[in-house]
């Protein structure tokens, strides 16, 4: 059972983390690169200000908010499926295993590493563009910036929100008494055999049958004479 329950946690980890790749990549598709203007020494100006570099953290935030809730009603389904199957197993013996709580510690810790994989995916598919268009440019001129995140508190939306959707929907269950171990039949008792009374002979003798034979033939010809 403890095996079980590591094995669900690890592939709810695996699965919430990897879905960031992905996302980092869609987020480096979608998002408009802001422009900068190149100053003297090689440093950049946050000019001019357009909604672009707003857009890029907006985007992100989207995203995560997204995958929070994929991966929360996604993780709470599994397991939920994985205890009832378990609950209704053929001989199934023993107690129904509780995966909610492994499967919520899997759903904090992947969607943290989702979170920043998606941010690190994002960055590092732009490559060295801007770095080359630095170095081409000259002072004043207008150059497009990469991808990147300024606003770090978005990091957490990812976790948050599927955190908070794994708990909405465990509190549901709860409330209307649908957890795995729930309707569930118990397995039939074992049949009892009938008990015999007290004082009462064992064997064919004892219900007026042939006589016991382990008194030799002098007994059955005395049991067999009339009185």
């Amino acid at each position: 059972m403890v095996r079980r329950r590591w094995t669900a946690g690890a592939a709810v980890l695996a699965a919430v983390a990897l879905l960031g790749i992905p996302l980092g990549a869609l987020w480096w598709g979608i998002s408009s690169r802001p422009e900068v203007t190149v100053a003297d020494g090689g440093g950049v100006l946050p000019y001019p200000a357009t909604e672009a570099s707003f857009g890029v953290q907006g985007r992100y935030a989207l995203l995560a908010a997204g995958a929070g809730m994929l991966t929360g009603y996604c993780s709470y389904l599994a397991q939920y499926r994985l205890a009832r199957r378990a609950a209704e197993r053929p001989g199934a013996a023993g107690p129904v295993p509780d995966l909610r709580m492994i499967c919520l510690v899997g759903l904090t810790a992947g969607s943290i590493a989702g979170a920043l994989l998606l941010w690190g995916t994002g960055v590092l598919l732009d490559g060295d563009a801007f770095e080359r268009a630095l170095a081409a440019a000259e002072p004043g001129d207008v150059i497009s910036d990469r991808i990147r995140l300024d606003a770090l508190g978005a990091l957490v939306v990812w976790p948050f929100v599927a955190v908070l959707q794994y708990g909405l929907f465990d509190a549901v269950s709860i409330w209307r008494r649908d957890l795995p171990t729930d309707g569930v039949a118990a397995p039939p008792p074992a049949p009892e055999r009938p008990a015999v009374p007290a004082g009462t002979p064992a064997g064919p003798g004892a219900t007026g049958g042939a006589p016991d034979r382990s008194l030799g033939p002098a007994a059955e010809a005395g049991a067999e004479r009339p009185s």
